[in-house]
């Protein structure tokens, strides 16, 4: 039992030591995480981005609103595989804009979902187009709204998707390699891996996450209570009960004395720590 509690808190050791290391990588973009916390509005080159509540998306349907933000929640190592099949075998140096306008245009695409976020434009009208830079060697891409004549730089555009990622708490994985072959045995890979995956349309994101918290001494909301919660707010609400729990852990491993935590950072022991 002992050897248990050691290899335990060994693992929890590794966990916050790289947790905390995972911090020094900021993303360039910093957004007001108070604002962002009590639901406010936030805008970008005039466009306003709403929060939703839990209710919200409960109404419209969990799969239909991801689904629907999927252009800007993915990446391109996200579809690798219908890149690699439309014959763009390097999806490394697409554009997360790119994606954007690829996925947005399938047909029959469902805009409705997002309009929890964007209520005052349909973000799916605006096309992609590449432009020149300064010198003529170089372009760049930009989205663009002739009708609201609006002009989304790709800055703009990493500004917005990471701004909805950061809300939902949703970060795409990033994969890149740099020979042909490598490339192919990931596409591979991820052939293989969808067809093992069980075929169940109704995998929810946010039901255990939901199930979990409720039934959390410390959560403070009961289930209908939820409804009228933030998405931001309840996703770090899911973060912090789980800082709370490791970091009960860490303390308990540090009386007790069953693992070494002299390298664990002292953050790790408070967990009214930022996230």
């Amino acid at each position: 039992m002992a050897q248990q509690n050691t290899d335990m808190l060994d693992g929890l050791q590794a966990a916050v030591i790289t947790d905390a290391q995972k911090k020094v990588n900021k993303s360039k973009y910093e957004f007001d995480s108070l604002k962002m916390y009590f639901g406010e509005d936030y805008e970008v080159a005039g466009i306003k981005i709403s929060e939703p509540t839990i209710g919200d998306i409960l109404r419209i349907g969990e799969n239909n609103f991801y689904q629907s933000l999927s252009p800007i929640l993915y990446n391109s190592t996200s579809i690798r595989v219908p890149l690699w099949d439309m014959g763009i075998k390097n999806w490394c140096v697409v554009k997360d804009i790119e994606v954007f306008s690829f996925l947005s245009s399938v047909p029959n695409f469902n805009t409705e979902p997002a309009k929890l976020l964007f209520k005052d434009i349909n973000i799916f009208d605006f096309k992609l187009y590449e432009i020149k830079k300064s010198s003529d060697t170089e372009t760049e891409f930009c989205l663009r709204n002739d009708n609201l004549n609006i002009t989304l730089s790709e800055n703009d555009y990493m500004q917005i998707a990471e701004y909805i990622r950061t809300m939902l708490n949703i970060h795409p994985k990033v994969e890149k390699a740099k020979g042909k072959t490598a490339r192919k045995w990931m596409v591979d890979e991820d052939r293989l891996n969808a067809l093992q995956k069980p075929k169940n349309n109704n995998n929810s994101i946010l039901l255990s996450l939901i199930s979990a918290c409720v039934n959390h001494p410390g959560f403070k909301y009961k289930l209908q209570e939820l409804r009228n919660v933030g998405i931001c707010e309840f996703m770090d609400s899911v973060k912090r009960l789980q800082i709370y729990e490791a970091t009960n852990a860490i303390l308990h491993g540090r009386y007790c004395g069953f693992a070494d935590l002299s390298k664990v950072p002292d953050d790790q022991f408070n967990f009214m720590r930022e996230i």
